[in-house]
């Protein structure tokens, strides 16, 4: 699967290689892509998000978007676009990794069919809108039906292929996010996040996933910010008392900590983290 937004140690880089002999179109492209891994992190899903960048920043060199295509001042619905032409690529050549701590760096050699490439984006761009809007719905349901046959990788690039279609949908956006979450996938699911804010600011869902996001970053104050935030919104919202918790139990606010806990246990949300806390009290 591929990963939605590139992170601020993204690196756009490597250079065209020789057009191949056997067909003028298909071309050698190389790609870099970088990964932070968060704490729910595993190195092999590290690796992933990683190589999936490295080929988008290929798939990018390849269409030549700045140069042929209308590139949005959005950058993310570039990517969303960019990512869900993943067809074009005819053959990973060669992936390489690098790891400096918890930055996990890939190098991908891809063949992909420049041609191609830039006849799907032409479509693309041609399509009528209300064709894409149409089109993103029924992209979205098909997504649905595979997350519930716990298929995320598919439900997942459906849902790209929908916000590539309709970036002005919050709830696809969401919908992903929360299969991030469901994987453990917090920095995903916290970029999927700000996207929703940016079209609905006041989405509480999208509020506390940032802010657990932004915790598990280490970036307290904006945690605690999107936390309260979303409390505020919906005092019923079982999970952003739960990174609530998680935060003031991280500062050593114990009693805050409790509260919080016992509140997303009351709402029906009982993590194993408010579940050693409270019991260990005991």
């Amino acid at each position: 699967m591929l990963g939605k937004k590139f992170i601020a140690a993204l690196i756009i880089g490597g250079n065209l290689l020789f057009t191949s002999t056997l067909n003028a179109a298909v071309q050698t492209y190389n790609g870099v892509g970088e990964y932070i891994m968060g704490e729910r992190d595993t190195l092999e899903t590290a690796k992933q998000s990683a190589k999936d960048r490295a080929l988008r920043n290929a798939l990018e060199k390849a269409g030549v978007l700045v140069q042929s295509h209308s590139r949005t001042e959005d950058l993310e619905l570039v990517e969303d676009v960019i990512t869900a032409q993943t067809g074009a690529v005819l053959k990973v050549i060669e992936t390489l990794y690098e790891r400096e701590d918890l930055l996990i760096r890939a190098r991908v050699v891809v063949d992909i069919d420049a041609d191609d490439l830039n006849r799907r984006l032409e479509s693309f761009n041609n399509m009528p809108v209300a064709d894409k809007i149409s089109l993103a719905n029924k992209k979205v349901d098909e997504a649905m039906k595979f997350w519930y046959d716990n298929k995320n990788d598919e439900a997942i690039a459906l849902l790209t292929e929908a916000a590539a279609l309709n970036p002005n949908d919050a709830q696809i956006y969401f919908k992903r996010a929360m299969i991030f979450v469901g994987l453990g996938e917090f920095t995903n699911a916290g970029y999927d996040a700000e996207k929703v804010l940016r079209l609905d600011p006041n989405h509480t869902d999208a509020l506390w996933i940032r802010g657990a996001n932004n915790l598990l970053a280490g970036k307290h104050s904006e945690a605690i910010d999107d936390l309260n935030a979303s409390i505020r919104l919906n005092p019923k919202n079982k999970y952003a008392y739960y990174f609530r918790g998680l935060y003031y139990k991280n500062f050593g606010e114990n009693d805050k900590a409790r509260e919080d806990f016992l509140r997303a246990k009351k709402l029906g949300f009982y993590g194993s983290a408010a579940k050693k806390f409270l019991e260990g009290d005991k």
